[in-house]
Parts: C-alpha cells; structure tokens; sequence
C-alpha cells in the first residue's frame, strides 16, 4: 500500500505517551515527518509554522481544553485531521468529541497497534471511532431542535450551579420564567432532577465540557 501519511503532529503532556507513539507510528509510516507537543500553546503554534497532515491529540492538557484545540483546529484549518487519543471513556466526553466531528477517537486503553490502523483510515478519507466508542454512544445524537436559545442559555447556567435567583439576575428575566424554562427544560431532555437534566444536556452536546 503507498503510504499516504506525510507531517503528523502529536499532543500529549506525558513524555513516555509521545515517545511510545512516535515509535508506534515511525515503525509504519517510515517517511513521515512528526512534530511533538506537550501544551495546547505549543500544538497550535506548530500547526501555525509547519505543514501539519494529521494531529494525535490528547484532550487532557495542562494550559488549553483539548475541546477548545479542536474548536480552533477546525476554524482555521479545516484540511487537518483530528485524532483523539484520550483517557476519558465516560459517554459524554465521547458525545462531545463525536459532535465536535472528529475524524478518530482513541482509547488510551487499547493495544497500540490501532493506532497506526486509525491514522492510516483518517488519513485516507474515513472516519475511525475505535469499538468501544463506538458501543459507547453509538451515532451522535443531534442536538434538541426544539430548544430555545433561551432554554439553552438557562441550561448552560444551570451547569454551572447557579440557583433560579441567581440566574434571573444573570438573564434579567423574573424568577417566575427561570422556572418554567426549567420546566421545559426537564421534560424535553426527560430529566428527572438538575443533575440529570445537566447531565443529559453534555451528553447530547447542549453542554460544552471546556476542562
């Protein structure tokens, strides 16, 4: 098979995790060129300075959400692909990372070899969700049409922990309409408390998680 794979940088805070994928992936892609960082500063001053073909991205960064990386990936360069390489296997991390329309999601969990089998299906057009992404969540759900921008901007507060009082100030609307957007809220996600509504809301990508 020719081999496809030209500059492929890789983002993860652990030393021993990018040389262990370097290696992985040298040993079959020999004519690569891979680019290595350690901070979400320095992946997107590589990608900004130096041709870049794929990124192997761990979302758990010390200085920049690894949601908020692939954010500012896709607006300014579009033609890089994204493979996630994470820790985090709780349905709505993976939720979110599928709504955010990565082409890979990767389980640090998995047996190495992969790895190189994702990067080749990305960057030869195809999407790669490994099987226990897959199983997770299955296809991502789009989010509520039927909830209002208003709704929506209650529900980002609620996330956050505010009260109604607290959040009637924030939007300057009454107590009284605080509630019944919650009402709403409750029986369009079917929740039964404000965890549960808050949680639903992540899951189906109404939520961003940016930690």
């Amino acid at each position: 098979m020719k081999e496809i794979v030209k500059h492929i940088l890789l983002v993860d805070d652990h030393p021993l995790l990018l040389k262990a994928l370097k290696m992985i992936l040298a040993a079959e892609f020999p004519s690569a060129s891979f680019y290595e960082a350690n901070t979400g500063n320095a992946a997107l001053e590589l990608i900004a300075t130096k041709p870049v073909d794929a990124v192997i991205l761990d979302i758990s960064l010390p200085d920049i959400s690894g949601l908020d990386i692939i954010s500012r990936i896709k607006r300014t360069c579009p033609r890089i692909h994204i493979i996630v390489n994470t820790m985090h296997e709780e349905i709505w991390y993976v939720r979110q990372l599928l709504n955010s329309d990565v082409d890979g999601i990767l389980f640090k969990s998995l047996d190495s070899s992969v790895i190189a089998d994702a990067v080749r299906k990305v960057l030869s057009g195809e999407k790669f969700y490994c099987d226990e992404a897959a199983r997770l969540c299955g296809p991502p759900e789009p989010a509520e049409d039927n909830v209002t921008p208003r709704e929506l901007d209650v529900l980002k507060l609620i996330s956050e922990g505010m009260s109604n009082v607290e959040i009637s100030r924030e939007l300057c609307i009454s107590v009284n309409t605080v509630d019944t957007h919650r009402r709403h809220l409750m029986e369009k996600l079917n929740a039964k408390n404000a965890a549960d509504l808050v949680m639903t809301g992540i899951s189906r990508g109404l939520i961003p998680i940016n930690r």
